[in-house]
């Protein structure tokens, strides 16, 4: 049960803001805050008598947007700021449920949005220059090493 509302905080919000990214290219700052905050409270609560999770959550988070701080500062644009920003709720989540596979969330995340990006390449949907809603990948990506993680327990 202590598992369940995390998840569930992450899956909401993750999907939502997913499905905002891919039709306008905008995760709202007021949704990524608030779905930080919450997730934050959630683990907080679930945990009050032993902070080492959510610290570890805590540093995951810090790790994760530090991480997207780089890769947006060199990639002149191709990234935004609101991925950076979505990377902390991200990281809040992974932390709790696997912090030692963040980095594998990460990478996750760019070889499908890479996979994506060659499909539509060769299918001819989009061109070098189109722009691509990375949220959805980063969602994914972090979705995918917390089910693994929750699974293989």
């Amino acid at each position: 049960m202590q598992n369940l509302l995390p998840l569930l905080v992450f899956a909401g919000f993750g999907s939502v803001l997913s499905a905002i990214d891919l039709k306008t290219h905008r995760l709202p700052n007021r949704l990524v805050g608030f779905f930080a905050v919450t997730q934050l409270l959630t683990l907080l609560v679930l945990n009050l008598s032993e902070k080492k999770p959510v610290t570890h959550s805590l540093l995951v988070a810090g790790a994760t947007t530090g991480t997207y701080l780089v890769l947006f500062a060199i990639s002149k644009g191709s990234l935004g700021m609101g991925d950076v920003k979505f990377a902390f709720p991200l990281g809040l989540s992974i932390g709790w449920f696997c912090p030692d596979l963040w980095l594998v969330a990460i990478f996750i995340s760019f070889c499908l949005a890479g996979i994506v990006a060659a499909l539509g390449l060769a299918m001819k949907r989009i061109t070098p220059s189109s722009q691509i809603a990375f949220g959805p990948y980063m969602f994914f990506g972090s979705l995918s090493v917390c089910a693994f993680s929750i699974l293989s327990r």
